[in-house]
C-alpha cells in the first residue's frame, strides 16, 4: 500500500467523522442522512465496529433505542421494555435523541416487528371466532402488549385463555400491570420454556422473538416438546427473522443484537428434524417479508380454513 491509498483512507476515516459528529450535534439522522448512514454501518469491516461505537458513545445509552439495545439493562438485547416501545412507536422527545429513535423506528425491521403483533391479533380473532374457550400458550411473551392489544380491541377476547410463559421475572410483572384488567383470562408462568411443562392441551402455541436466539436442535427439541401440548386441531405458530433482514447490521453495530436469521428453507428443515409429517407444515411472513411464520399443525385440518 502507497502513501496517496493511506491518505485517501484517512481522508474517509475524516469524512466519516464528520458526519457521525453532525449527526449527534443535531440529535440523530434526519430521513435524508439516513441512506448515508446506514451505509457506513452496513460497510464496515469487524475491526472498526468498536471504533465506530466509540465516536457514538453519547447516544449508547438507555436515553435512545438504540441505546437501550445496547447497554441490555436487563441482560439481553430485545427485552420487554424495548419490544413495548417499539409496538407503540415511543420516540424520546428530547432533541438531544429524538432523531435516533426516530431513526430506528423506522428501520424495516422495526416494522416487521410491529407486523407480527398485528399477525397475531388477526391470528387470534380468526381463533375466537371459530373455537369457544379457546386456550392460548405464548412461549416468551415479553411485554405482552400485543395480548393487551387484542384483549382491548375485540369485543370476542372474553372467549380466550392466555397462559404466558416468560424467563424474565421483571417482564412478568412488566405484563400483569399492563394486562391488569384481564389477569382474569391470563396466567403468568417465570420459567424458561426449554423447561416448562403443561398439563393444558393448547389451541394455538404462539412464539415471536424467542426462537431467533436458539440455535437449531434447541429449536427442534422445542418444537418436539409442545407440539405434544396442541389440541387435535391446535397449531403452533413460531416466528423467526429472515435472512433478509435488511436492518442486521445495523442491529448489530448499534445495539450488539444479534440473531439466528433463518430462511424458509431452513424452517421447513427445522421442522423435517422435529419428525413433523411435511403435509403438517406452512411458512408465512409479515408484509415486508422480513419475519417468517413456521406454522405446525397438530392435524390436516385447521380452525382457519
Amino acid at each position: 500500500m502507497n502513501s496517496n491509498q493511506i491518505v485517501v483512507e484517512n481522508d474517509q476515516e475524516r469524512e466519516v467523522s464528520e458526519f457521525l459528529n453532525y449527526l449527534i450535534e443535531k440529535g440523530g439522522p434526519e430521513f435524508q442522512d439516513y441512506e448515508k448512514f446506514t451505509s457506513i454501518v452496513n460497510n464496515l469491516e469487524p475491526a472498526d465496529v468498536d471504533n465506530f461505537r466509540q465516536k457514538i458513545k453519547t447516544i449508547l445509552n438507555e436515553n435512545t433505542l438504540i441505546g437501550h439495545g445496547f447497554v441490555k439493562p436487563f441482560g439481553y438485547p430485545g427485552d420487554f421494555t424495548l419490544i413495548d416501545k417499539i409496538y407503540r412507536f415511543d420516540i424520546n422527545q428530547d432533541s438531544i435523541y429524538k432523531n435516533w429513535d426516530l431513526f430506528f423506528q423506522n428501520q424495516p425491521g422495526a416494522y416487521a416487528v410491529r407486523n407480527r403483533k398485528d399477525f397475531f391479533i388477526e391470528y387470534c380473532s380468526k381463533l375466537i371466532s371459530k373455537k369457544e374457550n379457546a386456550k392460548v400458550l405464548i412461549l416468551g411473551s415479553g411485554p405482552a402488549s400485543d395480548v393487551y392489544e387484542f384483549l382491548s380491541d375485540f369485543s370476542g377476547g372474553n372467549n380466550i385463555n392466555i397462559d404466558l410463559i416468560d424467563f424474565d421475572q421483571s417482564a412478568i410483572e412488566f405484563s400483569m400491570r399492563k394486562n391488569e384488567k384481564f389477569n382474569g383470562q391470563i396466567s403468568y408462568n417465570k420459567i424458561n420454556a426449554l423447561r416448562f411443562n403443561s398439563y393444558k392441551l393448547y389451541d394455538l402455541i404462539w412464539s415471536a422473538g424467542l426462537f431467533d436466539y436458539f440455535k437449531d436442535k434447541h429449536f427442534t427439541f422445542l418444537i418436539r416438546k409442545y407440539i405434544n401440548c396442541l389440541e387435535e386441531d391446535g397449531e403452533m405458530v413460531i416466528s423467526n427473522f429472515s435472512t433478509k433482514n435488511p436492518t442486521k447490521r445495523l442491529m448489530e453495530v448499534l445495539s450488539d443484537w444479534y440473531l439466528n436469521l433463518r430462511t424458509e428453507s431452513d424452517l421447513y428443515r427445522i421442522a423435517s428434524d422435529a419428525n413433523i409429517n411435511k403435509e403438517l407444515v406452512s411458512v408465512d411472513k409479515e408484509p415486508l417479508g422480513i419475519n417468517l411464520f413456521l406454522k405446525i399443525r397438530k392435524k390436516q385440518q385447521n380452525y382457519d380454513k
